[in-house]
């Protein structure tokens, strides 16, 4: 083997030098000699490279390739027959760090293919700004085809197909899909799927958030790179050949859509660069979905729009309900798929539906003027709760037993919706056999269609109804403002105006045939007998005074329908309410009596409260003389301690009496605050029950917890029970029983107002010896007492009912002579009064 002398080496390698070009010497494939450029860049020193081979510094393969920044193509390696010398190839080199780097390498033979001239030259900076341009040439090509994709089309599903089809050519990616959220459950559903496969396996496939690769970038809702899919835990590919995978989330404002995702069969195919791009393409495609969403739901409410205009240009031509509805299913078939469609009408005699309107295409026994119960049938949970409701699958559980019948037919859901209009009509029902057919989309569409339906079959039913009878006398009846209505001679009503209907819940067919007892028992009005006996027997008119349970007066009169032959044939019965004229004439007459003992007792009060106060103070002067020992000893004087002390009480008895008629006179500086009621009434039997207790009388509370509070002065309410409940066990004899309850109340329509909250009801009950029917009328009045002299002043009952009063309530009384007496006191709720409408 010859050798190249040394100082010919020298001279070759620092000719390399010069030029900043590193050499290798090798012979065969060992180094025999580098020059310093080489030195630099390998940083080996000629000791530590001499005698390695030159395969040891120039390299290639996979593992190289996963340490640069870039992807490249497959490089090759260097050549192992000496015949190759003389070419020129690209290859990998290895520092001694460690490090890479790519390198043009040139192998240039000398003396006889003896030895081997290697020269290096580093293209690293090279190759990275080709790929950039590459990189940018290729994001102008995609990013102007994406242009046209947005802009040629506003189909959604063709945009997301030509987005894959652009990215998997231009890209030149092995595969590429699109999942998108489902509004509903959250999941992730495929859309389009094109190449290899990632984590979609079929079109039903669905996501979970954070299940598989696409799942992952949904709940993180940020970019996702794999480059080696095998070794990296967050990728799990079904496909084995696929090496890296990009995936991007599908945004609009904030709000991820979807997920876009790319896959490659080489490793750290996809860079940083890639995933920007992906991401703008993302937020882009977002914006388009997103626009095509808007685009649809306003299209859809055009739809809808117009369905509506369009059932109200019919309802407004026809007043036939067969018609309305054969042309309004007609359009509902353009917006909403059914298989059948029905109106079922309420029959309030028979309490069940009917199948009023029918439109299908299937084979059913469920036909025109079918009946169907209420219970048991989805239609019915409708009627009864006045709320749509849509049963998504009849097979998967029978909510409802009587819809097997529509099973049996073939039916999987309904969409049931109550029609209503002043009262309930029916229901409209629409029926499909395809399971989960109805969504709440189209019961938005529905809703205003059954209003329309609603206001269509109302008029028919008015139609049918005023064609038969006489308009004006059907007005003129029903504008009466007082309750009227007639029976026959068997006494059942056959006609009632609308105030009574009104005021006793009933509907036009379900007052029809109820006698009068049913009816007056729906007003609280209870009769021990008929009472139209009199013009039953004598055939002229009679007159009654009733009362009703909540206190309310009523005047009945009883009028005989007379025909031609003399025979009475019908009787019109007319009840008044007279509660607020009486109450009316007895405040007025109770007004004018408080004022004239008001202003009385103010003077009264006034002019003897002075000599009093002067008698007190000298009583107690006495008091505290009579307490001298030597006075004490005085045997005519033994008496006098005693009977100045009773005068001292007497005298501030007085005085007691005397602060209850100035109170009577005008109220204290009333302190009025929200309070509880029950609460208060606890507070009172605290400073009653020592008496009840030492005349063994029971008290027994009965307070409802769920009472509203109110806005009272609560030391005048206090006076108020004290007075009431003190008088009860005066009354009571000794062992007897006094019952205190609170509940919920209605206002007192008497009063002429009406309020938003609820009035409260406190009743205070004994079984005392009651009040003779002679005094009832006369306890409020000032001065009057049944007390013995001494015992009472007769001002208790006539201060609580002006506190109630100036409280905005009511105070009544039930008694019966020897069976006990009730006290009756209505206060509102915390809540503004408002005058009741006219």
């Amino acid at each position: 083997m010859r050798i190249l002398p040394d100082k010919e080496s020298d001279i070759l390698l620092n000719i390399f030098d010069s030029l900043t070009i590193p050499v290798f010497i090798t012979e065969g494939q060992r180094i025999v000699a580098l020059n310093i450029a080489a030195q630099g860049i390998f940083h080996y020193t000629p000791d530590e490279i001499t005698g390695k081979t030159i395969t040891e510094v120039i390299v290639s393969g996979p593992d190289s390739v996963c340490e640069l920044s870039y992807p490249l193509s497959p490089v090759s390696s260097f050549p192992e027959d000496v015949s190759l010398c003389g070419i020129h190839f690209e290859s990998f080199c290895k520092k001694k760090n460690g490090e890479f780097f790519l390198a043009r390498v040139s192998v240039i033979p000398r003396y006889r293919d003896i030895q081997t001239l290697i020269v290096i030259q580093d293209i690293s900076d090279q190759k990275r700004l080709q790929m950039k341009a590459s990189q940018r040439t290729k994001e102008l090509s995609i990013f102007d085809t994406f242009a046209k994709i947005l802009t040629g089309d506003s189909d959604t599903e063709k945009i997301m197909q030509e987005t894959i089809d652009m990215l998997l050519l231009l890209m030149e990616t092995d595969g590429g899909w699109i999942y998108l959220i489902d509004d509903k459950t959250r999941d992730l559903t495929p859309a389009v799927q094109k190449g290899v496969t990632v984590d979609i396996c079929g079109r039903d496939k669905r996501l979970k958030p954070g299940e598989s690769f696409s799942g992952k970038v949904f709940s993180s809702n940020r970019p996702l790179l794999v480059k080696d899919a095998h070794a990296d835990p967050r990728a799990t590919c079904r496909d084995t050949k696929i090496k890296s995978i990009a995936g991007v989330p599908i945004s609009s404002k904030g709000t991820i859509l979807g997920v876009l995702g790319v896959a490659s069969q080489k490793a750290s195919y996809f860079t940083a660069m890639d995933i920007q791009l992906l991401k703008t393409i993302g937020s882009q495609l977002g914006v388009a979905i997103e626009n095509a969403k808007l685009i649809g739901q306003l299209q859809e409410k055009m739809r809808q729009i117009e369905l509506i205009n369009e059932l109200s240009g019919i309802i407004n031509s026809s007043l036939s309900i067969g018609t309305v509805f054969r042309i309004m299913m007609h359009e509902i078939k353009r917006l909403i798929d059914y298989d059948s469609g029905s109106i079922l009408l309420f029959d309030e005699n028979e309490n069940d539906l009917f199948i009023f309107a029918l439109d299908t295409s299937l084979k059913t026994d469920l036909k025109k003027g079918v009946r169907i119960p209420i219970e048991g049938t989805t239609a019915g949970w409708v009627l009864k709760n006045n709320q749509p409701l849509i049963n998504y699958d009849l097979s998967t559980g029978i909510r409802f037993p009587d819809d097997r019948k529509l099973l049996d037919e073939g039916i999987r859901s309904i969409i049931s919706i109550p029609l209503f209009q002043d009262k309930i009509l029916g229901v409209f029902n629409l029926y499909s056999t395809v399971p989960f057919r109805y969504s709440e989309k189209d019961l938005d569409i529905l809703l205003p269609v059954a209003k329309h339906i609603s206001i269509a079959l109302e008029n028919a039913l008015l139609f049918e109804e005023i064609s038969r009878e006489k308009k004006e006398w059907e007005r003129t009846f029903d504008a009466i403002t007082d309750m009227v209505w007639i029976e026959d001679e068997g006494q059942c009503v056959i006609r009632a105006n609308r105030t009574l209907l009104e005021k006793s819940g009933l509907s036009t067919f379900g007052v029809s045939g109820k006698k009068c007892k049913e009816i007056l028992d729906r007003l609280g009005i209870h009769s021990p007998g008929c009472l139209c006996s009199d013009t039953l027997l004598t055939g002229r008119p009679s007159f009654r005074e009733l009362k009703g349970t909540g206190g309310n007066i009523f005047h009945f009169w009883a009028y005989p329908l007379i025909d031609e032959d003399g025979r009475l044939y019908a009787i019109v019965h007319y009840l008044k309410d007279v509660t607020s004229q009486r109450l009316l004439e007895q405040q007025l007459i109770r007004a004018d009596k408080l004022a004239s003992l008001g202003t009385l007792a103010a003077g009264i009060a006034h002019e003897i409260n002075n000599p009093l106060s002067i008698i007190a103070g000298y009583s107690e002067a006495l008091l505290e003389r009579s307490k001298d020992e030597r006075l004490l000893q005085i045997e005519e004087f033994e008496d006098f301690p005693e009977y100045l002390g009773t005068i001292h009480n007497e005298i501030f008895r007085c005085k007691k009496i005397l602060q209850s008629l100035l109170e009577f006179a005008g109220p204290q500086g009333a302190a009025f605050r929200e309070i509880d009621i029950n609460e208060l009434i606890k507070e009172v039997i605290l400073l009653v029950n020592h008496k009840a207790t030492r005349l063994k009388h029971n008290i027994e509370l009965k307070l409802n917890r769920d009472l509203p509070k109110i806005y009272a002065d609560p030391g005048s309410l206090r006076q108020l029970f004290m007075n009431i409940i003190i008088n009860s066990l005066y009354f009571t004899p000794e062992g007897g029983s006094i019952v205190i309850k609170t509940e919920k109340d209605h206002p007192v329509e008497a009063l002429g107002l009406q309020t938003a909250d609820n009035w409260i009801r406190v009743s205070i009950k004994d079984n005392g010896i009651g009040i003779r029917g002679d005094l009832i009328d006369k306890i409020f009045d000032p001065f009057f007492t049944t007390k013995p002299v001494g015992e009472g002043t007769g001002l208790g009952l006539a201060i609580g009912l002006k506190i109630v009063e100036e409280h905005g309530g009511t105070i009544d009384v039930e008694s019966e002579e020897g069976k006990g007496t009730t006290f009756i006191i209505k206060l509102k709720a915390k809540g503004e009064l408002y005058p009741k409408p006219k």
